[in-house]
């Protein structure tokens, strides 16, 4: 057993070792997520110091390219100068955006200036030529759009299309070049941060362009930066260091941006500085002490699936699918062609999908059989600026992650179920397979039925029934069927380790209903003892059916072949119980974090394309039978909309209170400071991003970008839509915070916490129970609400306070009775 010196030794080697992995991923220039999906692997100009470079260019650019145009047009010149006849035809503001691309890319690979100045010709041509098709022919455009965001064609395809439709502009090798060295004069001339060079070549020279020395210093630095910043972070194998100031925790070595709260605003972190909150160091700190071990079990069977080539238990698929075959009759079948288009389309675009998810689960398995004989690892945690606890390595397991991160690690330490704990493995299997709406003795009698199948996962995962496979969570799942085993086999004696997890029913709307005292909300979200969990999601669909089926018609505008709009008659096809529980689970889920009616009916629609897909791979026709499926999802948001407001009407009210409030403080220019009921201060500063949009088009696709400039001016929108669901937010991170430490406080240390869903040992699940109903009523025993107006009115000017309205008026539950719920959180 290593000594704790060789144990602390071994971790800053880990340290060390994920800033070296990071900087080796970064100089490697693969994909990164700030990437586009319309840059190539080699484009420096879509790295961090590349954009930036892009920022400083484009506007002293733009202007000389204006300057110089308008002298020209004027008569300035005795005669147009070469190049005049392309620069002119583009805005000075895209043609800066694309000229800066282009040479940025051409001054990280040292290319000459003749071959930068045809490839910004084409550049800008590629651009004329793209709006020349909008103009000529809009489907088309849109067309060609869609195909290049799947897979980019070939310039030789897309010159033959511009061919086709008219599109195309024509100049000559001498036009291109002379338009080209005249932008890249403009470039080095207006920034000061190119020149163009001399380069021996055999006996003679050319010209290069590259970086000023002062520019590539700034580049080199914002490198080096980026690397610094871009460790792979890794669990540890000591236990994290224990936050004492916002700014250092978690991992042994300070690492540049380190903070406890991310937080982009220097005088929150100033403030914060001076702040007493031992309640969030207490539970943060707790958190991230939690000791954890790999699953073996589990990773042993994960990793023959994965290396049999296999997606069992809904792992990405290790393989691309293959392509479709091609007609016999494709060059002369136009509408076998156009299918197999289609088809081919289809297929590429799930592979793309499929890509980065097979390169985040090899990373997880590579990091989990990296860590698998640890005696115990940690996972150090931060928080985000609502108060949401996350664990800072996310590239493997860990215990906020997807269905097989979380599978691929237990606790470290083990405790014996005792009959209590069988009582809640065998309730948190059956959640786990989606046996959850139903009383925990109906969850207890499905376990038991279906021991046969549960025992035979754990004593033969692959080659037996796998009927773990069946679970919502599959390798969760598996994780418990491995433990219910050991409870048939030893009894209440098995020492059990995987967390079983207590989840919150609507996590906002109990918030909210809580809040307000609301008798009426608080029962359709579990906050009150029934017999029976109740489901808001069914009493959100009940409604919107109900609707429906009184609804045989109804009217959608659409755009007839002219392209005016007209209204059109439709039967509804909603009638009949088409609205399920699915379709009504994400509307309600988002709406108390500020979902829009525009929002759902794309939430709706989204759903029905997955469920339609999964109809068409079993062969069955589409869940609405063909109808139109964007004007049914466009009527069917509107009465999930009311649906929701009149399921919970007292949380609509606070939402629209919290709304007009932030519009208040936004109107007078002040930001909205508030502190959680552990003592966290929250700020919301949602600054306006002044500049011009621009639409450019490089290598076929769009881009659209914004040239922002900075503004000290909040964003009265962003304020008003964010205050609701980001006070929500800082209120359940505020109840978890207070439950871990009430927890510790009697005795529980091992918790697995995901903002609204709290696991432990079986044994400790009833603890845990009854700790969460007792800290939620203890929060709003007082009123937060108020409280939260007070602290906005002591922010704003008296004359502006005046102006903040009533607060929508309380309930009448007895938050008592909330410490009888039972199915709270189930």
């Amino acid at each position: 057993m290593p000594t704790a010196r060789e144990l602390i030794q071994r971790q800053l080697d880990l340290e060390d070792d994920s800033r070296a992995l990071g900087s080796a991923r970064y100089r490697a220039n693969r994909p990164l997520p700030w990437r586009t999906e319309t840059a190539s692997t080699e484009e420096e100009a879509e790295l961090p110091p590349g954009r930036q470079l892009l920022k400083l260019t484009i506007e002293p650019l733009s202007a000389a390219l204006w300057e110089w145009c308008e002298r020209i047009r004027n008569g300035g010149a005795g005669r147009r100068p070469g190049g005049f006849k392309l620069l002119g035809m583009v805005s000075p503001k895209e043609a800066a955006y694309l000229i800066s691309r282009v040479a940025v890319n051409a001054a990280a690979n040292r290319l000459t200036a003749t071959a930068t100045s045809f490839q910004i010709a084409n550049a800008l041509i590629d651009h004329v030529e793209m709006l020349n098709l909008k103009s000529a022919n809009k489907a088309g455009y849109k067309g060609l759009v869609e195909k290049q965001k799947k897979g980019a064609k070939r310039r030789s395809a897309i010159r033959d299309i511009m061919d086709k439709e008219g599109a195309k502009t024509d100049f000559s090798e001498a036009d291109k070049l002379q338009a080209g060295m005249r932008a890249l004069e403009l470039l080095c001339a207006s920034t000061d941060l190119f020149v163009l060079d001399t380069m021996k070549i055999g006996r003679g020279e050319t010209f290069v362009l590259r970086p000023t020395e002062a520019c590539a210093t700034w580049l080199e630095r914002q490198h080096a930066r980026c690397e610094i910043l871009e460790p792979i972070h890794m669990p540890m194998v000591v236990r994290p260091r224990r936050w004492r100031t916002p700014f250092w925790g978690g991992y042994l070595t300070k690492r540049p941006g380190m903070r406890l709260v991310k937080q982009w605003s220097g005088p929150y972190h100033s403030e914060l500085r001076y702040v007493d909150m031992p309640e969030v160091y207490a539970a943060v700190n707790a958190v991230q002490e939690v000791p954890w071990v790999i699953n073996t079990r589990v990773l042993e069977v994960m990793r023959e699936v994965w290396d049999g080539g296999g997606c069992l238990g809904k792992l990405p698929r290790r393989d691309d699918l293959p392509m479709p075959a091609k007609p016999d009759d494709i060059e002369t079948n136009d509408l076998a062609r156009a299918a197999w288009k289609r088809e081919a389309a289809r297929v590429h675009g799930r592979n793309q999908q499929a890509m980065s998810k097979r390169l985040a689960f090899s990373q997880r398995l590579w990091i989990a059989d990296k860590f698998k004989d640890e005696e115990a690892i940690y996972f150090p945690h931060e928080l985000d600026f609502r108060g949401r606890i996350y664990p800072i390595p996310i590239g493997g397991p860990h215990p906020q992650g997807d269905d097989s991160a979380k599978a691929l690690i237990k606790f470290a330490k083990g405790m014996p179920l005792g009959d209590a704990g069988a009582w809640w493995l065998a309730v948190h299997i059956a959640n786990l397979f989606g046996v959850d709406k139903v009383e925990f003795q109906e969850r207890l009698d499905w376990v038991f039925a279906n021991t046969p199948a549960i025992l035979d996962s754990a004593d033969d995962p692959l080659d037996g029934q796998r009927f773990w496979t069946k679970a919502d969570s599959p390798y969760c799942a598996l994780a418990a069927c491995f433990e219910w085993a050991g409870f048939i086999r030893e009894g209440a004696d098995f020492v059990s380790h995987i967390p079983v997890a207590l989840d919150g029913s609507n996590s906002g709307l109990q918030h909210f209903s809580a809040m307000l005292r609301d008798p009426v909300g608080a029962r359709a979200v579990n906050l009150l003892p029934v017999d029976k969990p109740q489901d808001v999601y069914s009493e959100v669909k009940d409604r919107a059916q109900a609707v429906a089926d009184t609804t045989p018609f109804f009217t959608h505008k659409r755009r007839n072949s002219a392209g005016e709009e007209e209204s059109v008659e439709m039967e509804n096809p909603w009638q009949g119980g088409k609205i399920t529980r699915g379709l009504a689970k994400r509307p309600t889920m988002t709406y108390c974090y500020s979902a829009t009616r525009f929002g759902m009916q794309d939430m709706v629609l989204s759903t029905l394309k997955e469920m339609d897909k999964e109809a068409q791979e079993e062969g069955q026709p589409p869940h609405l039978g063909g109808y139109d499926n964007y004007a049914s999802a466009n009527w069917l948001s509107f009465v999930l909309w009311d649906a929701i407001a009149d399921t919970v009407a007292a949380a609509s009210g606070a939402m629209a209170w919290l709304r007009e409030a932030a519009k208040i403080a936004a109107k007078a220019g002040q930001p909205i400071w508030w502190t959680t009921p552990v003592g966290l201060p929250v700020l919301q500063a949602y600054r306006k991003v002044t500049g011009e949009r621009l639409n450019v088009h490089f290598n076929g696709q769009r881009i659209q970008l914004q040239i922002a400039k900075d503004s000290e001016a909040l964003d009265t929108n962003g304020q008003t839509n964010g205050i609701a669901p980001n006070f929500v937010h800082s209120n359940d991170a505020a109840h978890l915070k207070a439950t871990v430490n009430a927890c510790v406080r009697k005795g529980i240390t091992d918790l697995a916490v995901i903002h609204d869903s709290f696991g432990t040992h079986a044994a400790n699940a009833a603890t845990l129970s009854h700790t969460l109903r007792a800290t939620f009523v203890e929060q709003y025993t007082p009123n937060v609400l108020a409280r939260f107006r007070d602290e906005l009115a002591a922010q704003l000017p008296p004359e502006v306070a005046e102006l903040l309205p009533e607060l929508p008026p309380m309930g009448d539950l007895d938050l008592n009775l909330l410490l009888e719920a039972e199915y709270m959180f189930a």
